[in-house]
């Protein structure tokens, strides 16, 4: 048992070793331990520390904390667009090697915007709006923070670039979307073009599906064809569920507008 247990702990110091060393210092990016209990926290609430608190009080009235962090949300992936871009000109969307650009602290940046996203959620719970708080909504954003903390420690650059490029685009539109309707709600009923933002997210996630099949049959592609074939089944997954999600809400707001 003994021995087992040194195998286990010297192949866990082992794995630890494997990770880019550019990012080995910055936080939370020794080790998936963190990550692990941020995680755990998260759900912890979502499911029962947030409910329970909640069960006998009324939704709390944090308009003005969303629109803070809205407006957070719109600046900092805004500046994220605006760093990919200086970087666009080194890379190619069907194949961009490991090596290029020099993306390290680019993608640590970008892995803090995913943990910030989590608190999309811990507001549905203090407003009690429970509803929006779907599978499609969970696994969002678990697999996004899971999937940039692992870019971030072990493929830093490369094809993967085009994740945060397309995903800052589209939180800019989409937090600013959320900031109108906490400036105030009546907005919802002109703004039509809510179904497109969700078109967009789709589009989206079709793109980065297209760029990474494109760099995992192109035999002179250098990029990590491993790495590309752990995340495909999750991007074809969350594509099946934005598109269902279209398909269930929007057909039947139509269907409801002709009735009345």
């Amino acid at each position: 048992m003994a021995i087992l247990l040194e195998k286990l702990i010297s192949g866990y110091r082992e794995f630890l070793t494997w990770g880019d060393q550019r990012v080995a210092h910055l936080p939370l990016m020794w080790s998936p331990i963190p990550l692990l209990i941020i995680l755990a926290a998260y759900v912890f609430f979502v499911f029962e520390i947030g409910p329970h608190i909640m069960q006998h009080r009324e939704p709390f009235n944090i308009k003005i904390v969303i629109m803070v962090y809205n407006v957070l949300q719109i600046i900092l992936n805004g500046i994220g667009f605006v760093m990919t871009m200086y970087w666009l000109p080194e890379v190619n969307v069907l194949c961009t090697p490991l090596t290029k650009p020099d993306l390290a602290f680019t993608h640590y940046l970008y892995f803090l915007l995913k943990g910030m996203d989590l608190f999309d959620t811990v507001f549905f719970v203090l407003r009690k709006k429970y509803s929006h708080i779907s599978f499609l909504h969970l696994y969002h954003h678990i697999i996004m923070l899971v999937g940039s903390w692992v870019t971030c420690k072990y493929f830093p650059g490369g094809q993967l670039f085009v994740v945060g490029m397309l995903n800052t685009f589209v939180h800019v539109v989409m937090y600013i979307y959320y900031f109108l309707m906490s400036w105030d709600p009546t907005y919802k009923n002109i703004m039509w073009w809510k179904r497109y933002l969700t078109q967009l997210q789709i589009m989206q996630h079709c793109m980065v599906f297209f760029a990474f099949l494109a760099a995992i049959l192109n035999p002179n592609c250098t990029y990590p064809r491993g790495v590309l074939l752990v995340y495909l089944p999750g991007n074809v997954l969350m594509i099946y569920l934005f598109v269902d999600f279209y398909a269930k809400t929007y057909p039947k707001r139509v269907l409801e507008a002709k009735q009345h």
